[in-house]
């Protein structure tokens, strides 16, 4: 987790003056949303963010969230599922937004009231990250500072379990074929698995390689009833692949390669079958990681900006968000070069495929804008940027 401190020195003046500077296009203004929310009264009262538009893309920004962190896109209703957590450093008040992504009106708040143990790391049951499987119907987050797994219900808002013992439990995927939900963590330093359908845990895997092991992101290709392929990142050390299969209920994991990352700071990963590749970040250093997708070996590294954090092919290319500058680098993937940049908002901490033409960028505005959200009244935002090409 970045520090307010960090992060405060680290975002330069220049993204400062590009994110408010004159000559961009205003957005315009969201829906009002559900007068019972004071909190979305709140963002709606404020001036729609403004950025420079940039040649060949149309960016509309939107003040929707305070604290966001993740968010996932319900593929049956369409529906964007956004993680609320503030203050970032120590959370007194989390929630579970659903939002209307082409309005971006908030239509449900799930509000996190359960005061926990957290080891310091603040007083409620903070979600993080949050995944929506495509059959739809749940919504399941990871809580890391208090270890938990919790699956709702996308319909009611109810909480339909909860898996504790899950020490930082942080990532999410699914592998629908097969039944499963996949969570990285760093106890087993790996992965853990349930069945979609009882939401009972069915196994685990621990990633080889000696050294602190936390298992961040992931992805999953060669997905079937046959099984599935996923590569899953440590923040640490480790980049694993594993192949998942499931006979007569019984899940089974097999590693297939296991390589040592180099330095700290990794937590996404982005596949491109395409091209044979894996994308891995690294925070602290600025780079895009690329190994070979089907051996783990090692083919490059790429500089792309101070903070490099999400990254997601769009169109082709490759686009990587760079927390602590505010920029997103556009990355050809047959030169492995860095073709433009792209301003949006301050600390981009997702960017999240939406439409063909359009991806979201969920960012945390407020952890610079109003001092890491020790008021509790900052405001993040969600911008679109669509295509024209």
């Amino acid at each position: 987790m970045i520090t307010t401190s960090r992060l405060k020195a680290l975002v330069p003046a220049a993204a400062l003056a590009l994110t408010l500077g004159a000559g961009g296009l205003a957005a315009p203004s969201a829906h009002a949303a559900p007068q019972h929310d004071p909190a979305a009264r709140h963002w709606e009262s404020l001036p729609a963010p403004v950025v420079p538009q940039q040649p060949g893309y149309q960016i509309t920004g939107y003040n929707v969230g305070k604290g966001n962190y993740r968010g996932a896109i319900d593929q049956k209703t369409g529906s964007l599922w956004l993680t609320n957590v503030s203050p970032l450093e120590g959370a007194k008040e989390s929630s579970i937004l659903k939002v209307d992504p082409n309005t971006m009106r908030v239509q449900k708040r799930i509000r996190m009231p359960k005061a926990s143990n957290t080891g310091g790391h603040g007083t409620v049951n903070a979600q993080y990250d949050i995944g929506v499987p495509k059959r739809g119907g749940t919504v399941w987050t990871t809580a890391a500072t208090t270890g938990e797994v919790n699956v709702w219900d996308t319909g009611s808002g109810k909480l339909l379990k909860t898996f504790t013992g899950v020490n930082h439990a942080h990532g999410i995927v699914f592998a629908e074929d097969l039944g499963l939900a996949i969570v990285s963590a760093s106890e087993p330093g790996g992965i853990v698995i349930y069945d979609l359908n009882t939401l009972q845990e069915v196994g685990r895997a621990k990633q080889p390689g000696a050294g602190k092991q936390l298992a961040a992101g992931m992805a999953v290709t060669d997905s079937s009833a046959g099984g599935a392929t996923i590569t899953v990142a440590s923040y640490y050390s480790s980049l694993t692949q594993f192949r998942i299969t499931r006979e007569n209920g019984v899940v089974k994991t097999k590693v297939l390669w296991n390589t040592h990352q180099g330095g700290d700071g990794h937590g996404s990963v982005e596949v491109s079958k395409a091209h044979n590749r894996v994308y891995v970040n690294n925070l602290y250093k600025g780079l895009v990681q690329v190994y070979n997708l089907r051996t783990g070996a090692h083919i490059t590294d790429l500089v792309t900006g101070p903070g490099t954090n999400s990254m997601i092919i769009f169109q082709g290319k490759l686009y990587a968000a760079n927390y602590f500058a505010g920029y997103i680098s556009v990355i050809d993937q047959n030169t492995l070069g860095v073709s433009r940049l792209l301003t949006t908002g301050f600390a981009p901490n997702q960017l999240l495929a939406w439409k063909p033409n359009t991806f979201l960028v969920i960012d945390k505005s407020s952890i610079v804008l109003d001092g890491g959200y020790t008021q509790n009244r900052g405001v993040d935002r969600i911008w679109k940027v669509r295509s024209l090409r």
